[in-house]
């Protein structure tokens, strides 16, 4: 896999994997916008990528005329996106929930988030909202989230990930959802809106949150 990734990472075809990562669905025409690569550059590293297993074409309404064809990344593609999620890590958990039953495996789970949040809430108790934000953004950064806080007048605050290294955990125990929404707002200290997004087969989640017009309870 190492080698897989410092061979592509030298050519545009990484760039091309990194936008439809963070912009899943994009036609030939809006890649080349995004990237400094010809149209033609940009279709014949799509057929490439496609060809090898980690594209795969679907059609897009549009509001005129006929749908136009947009490129999406195959779940072949995870291969170049950082993962912390062993098979050990998998069956531990199966063994826990086998022998103790599955509160184990929730109280388990809310351990570690709490912990985490907790830790961190100290470290960053001076910041901030937007620093507080940054922050936990950082911190998730270091253990392979992809993401980025996005700040717009007028608007919520949202901090957006891409990529979540824990997806098999994620889809085999839901209730890291809530848990990790919990870890957000004692780090945060205002309330949090989780939103999930799957569409073009790409995972995308937005923490929501607004500055407190009163302290969190």
């Amino acid at each position: 896999m190492n080698s897989l990734l410092s061979n592509l990472i030298k050519d545009s075809r990484y760039n091309i994997l990194f936008e439809l990562k963070i912009n899943p669905g994009l036609s030939i025409g809006e890649l080349t916008k995004k990237i400094n690569l010809s149209y033609m550059g940009v279709k014949q590293h799509c057929a490439s990528l496609e060809k090898e297993g980690f594209l795969e074409t679907r059609k897009r309404q549009k509001s005129v005329g006929r749908p136009e064809i947009v490129y999406c990344l195959t779940e072949k593609a995870e291969v170049f996106f950082p993962k912390d999620c062993s098979s050990f890590t998998e069956q531990l958990l199966r063994a826990i929930e086998s022998i103790y039953g599955s509160l184990a495996v929730d109280r388990l789970i809310h351990w570690i988030y709490r912990t985490d949040g907790e830790s961190l809430s100290q470290a960053v108790s001076a910041l901030s909202l937007v620093d507080k934000a940054k922050e936990l953004l950082s911190f998730r950064e270091e253990r392979g989230y992809m993401g980025k806080l996005v700040i717009e007048e007028g608007e919520e605050l949202k901090i957006i990930e891409y990529h979540h290294p824990l997806l098999a955990l994620l889809d085999k125990y839901p209730v890291i959802k809530k848990f990790e929404r919990r870890m957000f707002e004692k780090v945060l200290g205002v309330p949090v809106r989780r939103i999930e997004d799957r569409s073009y087969g790409s995972y995308c989640c937005s923490f929501l949150f607004s500055e407190p017009s009163s302290p969190l309870e």
